[in-house]
């Protein structure tokens, strides 16, 4: 280690050394890259090694930073949130990719199945109320329909439709081999011109007592009786509903026609 002269008249302090800033700077430009590309479908992969890249050099910054060897403070623990949001990005997408992946072909057309149990599949083409058709590793079974129903709940929970509303009531059964979610946002009701309905979750959850399909875990082999609320134009007839498994599954169509 060099020998400094003593500091007094004559003599001048060695300049401190300079701010090694690269690092954290270096964090803040990946994390952000990485961030904006996460939210890209596909062309998001390539935010995994800049996210990845960005925590590490922001994470040698800010220890820099603590040390007093830097003064970017700000600038690097900006780059290392970004990184940690666009990661968890990152594994979202991954996450809903794999659980597109893994789910199965609904039954096609025309043809006929068997679910575990025994539970024989209808035709897609002519399931109706009363007849179980299969997508993904869940069965649905429609067994009710009730339309023109104006209002929900009583007193100060009550829900006032927009137009009407139509109770759908399924039977949701779990025939793979881990639990998994149902959720009645997933479902469509259809009318005869092919317009679709989402349902109204938060009017089933608030007041339709045991109804099953906010967000239900079904484990395997167990079955629930859920009941799907849509708030459809005032004397609509639904023609049809198409059931999912998963928002990303193929679904299947039960006419509800009668």
């Amino acid at each position: 280690m060099p020998q400094y002269p003593p500091v007094g008249p004559g003599y001048y302090a060695p300049p401190p050394p300079p701010p090694q800033n690269g690092l954290g700077t270096a964090g803040f430009v990946l994390g952000l890259l990485g961030l904006l590309f996460s939210f890209i479908p596909l062309i998001g992969v390539i935010a995994w090694p800049l996210v990845l890249l960005a925590l590490v050099f922001a994470g040698i910054g800010l220890s820099k930073v603590r040390s007093g060897r830097a003064t970017n403070k700000g600038l690097t623990i900006a780059g290392l949130v970004c990184a940690v949001i666009g990661l968890l990005i990152c594994i979202l997408y991954a996450a809903a990719f794999s659980a597109a992946l893994s789910t199965t072909s609904p039954t096609p057309l025309g043809t006929s199945a068997q679910a575990p149990g025994g539970v024989q599949i209808a035709p897609a083409a002519s399931a109706g109320i009363g007849d179980t058709v299969q997508d993904g590793f869940f069965t649905f079974t429609v067994t009710d329909v009730k339309t023109g129903i104006q209002a929900l709940g009583e007193s100060f929970l009550r829900t006032e439709a927009q137009g009407s509303y139509v109770l759908v009531d399924v039977t949701v059964t779990n025939t793979g081999t881990e639990a998994a979610t149902f959720l009645g946002g997933n479902q469509t009701l259809l009318d005869a011109q092919g317009r679709e309905f989402e349902a109204d979750s938060s009017a089933a959850l608030m007041n339709v007592p045991d109804s099953e399909s906010f967000f239900t875990e079904i484990n395997p082999g167990n079955s629930v009786d859920g009941v799907l609320v849509f708030d459809v134009p005032e004397g609509l007839s639904p023609t049809a509903i198409e059931l999912h498994e998963s928002m990303f599954s193929g679904g299947a169509l039960v006419s509800l026609a009668g």
